[in-house]
């Protein structure tokens, strides 16, 4: 069994909407960049936290988008050149470059739909074995590393806050708190019973395990 939950909910963003409004965006950022100019913001520590947050997520989206739109044009103005040289070689470089621009746009228009209250935040993640003995906590363990390579791919920092090794292999239990942009948000839709169909490696007779 795998649990979610929000590591807090203080950085809740004042921003609403799921799709990233270019103007919108652009006056919250020159509102959120007045307030942290205000001497007074800091009076109330936990508000200004929040604004710090979201002005930092806030400015790296838009810093986001004009990089894609500078890269976009470059490779478009790279395919021009190749396909008037008739170069076979660079054209393969622009197909390759407007490649990766649109799927990094495509991560990018996911993010902006975790608008979620919680979206924003860390996360615990909690896995347990189960009952199903050594096969259950092994694969408790495979989810673990998965879960923490999965985290680490994509800049995200984990930390084991509590690990209960399994007797023979694997895990019984462990949490795990993990860190980064929109941590909760990719998360969120993890918990529940994860299965796993199998030839055991445990069972001398070579049996199917779930």
């Amino acid at each position: 069994m795998l649990r979610l939950r929000p590591a807090t909910s203080s950085n809740r963003s004042d921003c609403s909407g799921g799709v990233f409004d270019w103007d919108v965006a652009l006056r919250r950022l020159d509102e959120l960049n007045a307030r942290v100019e205000d001497p007074t913001l800091w009076d109330n520590p936990e508000m200004a936290q929040g604004v710090m947050r979201e002005r930092t997520k806030l400015s790296n989206s838009v810093d986001a988008v004009k990089k894609l739109e500078q890269e976009l044009k470059d490779a478009l103005d790279y395919a021009e050149l190749a396909d008037m040289e008739g170069d076979e070689e660079l054209l393969e470089e622009a197909r390759a470059m407007l490649k990766s621009i649109k799927d990094y746009a495509g991560r990018a228009e996911l993010e902006a739909l975790l608008s979620g209250e919680a979206d924003g935040n860390d996360a615990y993640l909690e896995i347990n074995s189960g009952a199903g003995g050594t096969e259950s906590c092994d694969w408790a363990g495979i989810l673990m590393r998965m879960y923490m390579r999965w985290a680490n791919a994509h800049g995200m920092t984990v930390s084991v806050e509590e690990e209960t090794p399994g007797e023979q292999a694997g895990i019984k239990s462990v949490t795990l708190t993990i860190k980064g942009p929109n941590a909760y948000g990719w998360l969120k839709t993890e918990g529940g019973v994860h299965r796993l169909v199998r030839i055991s490696p445990f069972d001398s007779n070579a049996r199917r395990h779930t």
